[in-house]
């Protein structure tokens, strides 16, 4: 098995040409992966779509979008498989990433397939956008803590467009849960 993604790896790097990457990461079972920086695609994303969903995310929350409309987040794609750069740490992007926000860039990544007409993946797109929303409008206690609420929103967004999300919510508690030290305060 291991093998077999090794060689579809190497496939990959060798199917495109990828530009110089700044250090070389493995994906499970050894394999090299050069990191990329993903790629505009503006036939991709129609331009009123950021504009539609930062409306949505307005009439649905407290929050004030009007910066974020001023000065939206990049949006690039990329596929499965390749290996980027987010949150200054390079990601190997699996089956169960579809999108990412990453906020010292200002960047949203999506991954293709993407189809703006499908309602998932503007949810997707949505999702992303919240934390842009959310980073710009308050602070959190760590990175995971957004995530419960940016999931509320795409399920209700995803819900007003007769699609059931199928989230499954307890996973999601965890995943938004901050990291609690558990060690003892050491007293001088």
């Amino acid at each position: 098995m291991f093998r077999g993604a090794c060689l579809l790896a190497l496939c990959l790097c060798l199917a495109a040409p990828l530009p110089a990457a700044e250090t070389t990461i493995y994906a499970p079972g050894g394999c090299p992966v050069t990191p990329i920086q993903p790629q505009p695609d503006p036939a991709r994303l129609p331009d009123p779509l950021v504009a539609d969903l930062l409306d949505w995310i307005a009439a649905e929350t407290a929050y004030d979008v009007s910066a974020i409309r001023a000065d939206p987040p990049a949006v690039t794609f990329c596929d499965r498989g390749d290996a980027i750069f987010y949150e200054d740490l390079e990601v190997l992007v699996g089956d169960d990433i579809f999108g990412l926000y990453d906020a010292h860039r200002r960047r949203i990544v999506l991954v293709r397939p993407w189809d703006a007409a499908d309602p998932r993946d503007r949810g997707v797109l949505l999702h992303e956008l919240v934390h842009r929303v959310q980073l710009a409008n308050r602070s959190w206690e760590c990175l995971s803590a957004p995530e419960y609420e940016a999931y509320t929103l795409q399920a209700r967004y995803l819900e007003q467009h007769g699609i059931d999300p199928g989230f499954d919510w307890l996973h999601i508690y965890f995943l938004s849960k901050c990291p609690v030290d558990i060690h003892p305060a050491q007293t001088p």
